[in-house]
């Protein structure tokens, strides 16, 4: 009898954890993006409103790494715009530069290859 008590409340101890793990993954966003902007002049670009310098090169490939289910692209007042969601992060590309929002510092990474140098 406490053989198959024991059992049963193992049991009931799994099917908790498969479904709170099961639950936690659904907050979570289900795509992983990679975003190459190659040729950066990084004289003109700022993340948050804060100018980025002091790198060697003035031009430089630039690689946003982030989580996005859809990248929707439009223009608002003479720039093209890319916004992530759900996250709503922004990658604002006009005459006068480019400009992030909504990513943090450790999603954004300044490589030097290209993508075919990578593969």
């Amino acid at each position: 009898m406490k053989t198959i008590l024991a059992v049963k409340l193992a049991l009931l101890l799994l099917l908790t954890v498969v479904l709170s793990i099961g639950l936690a993954g659904c907050e979570s966003p289900r795509g992983t993006i990679e975003i190459w902007l190659e040729g950066v002049s990084m004289g003109s670009m700022s993340m948050d409103s804060k100018p980025i310098s002091g790198l060697p090169s003035q031009k430089t490939n630039l690689v946003i790494k982030g989580s996005a289910r859809e990248i929707h692209v439009s223009t608002e007042e003479g720039k093209t715009v890319l916004k992530l969601l759900p996250s709503e992060a922004k990658i604002c590309i006009g005459p006068d530069g480019m400009s992030l929002e909504g990513f943090d510092p450790e999603q954004v990474e300044i490589r030097w290859e290209t993508p075919a140098e990578k593969d």
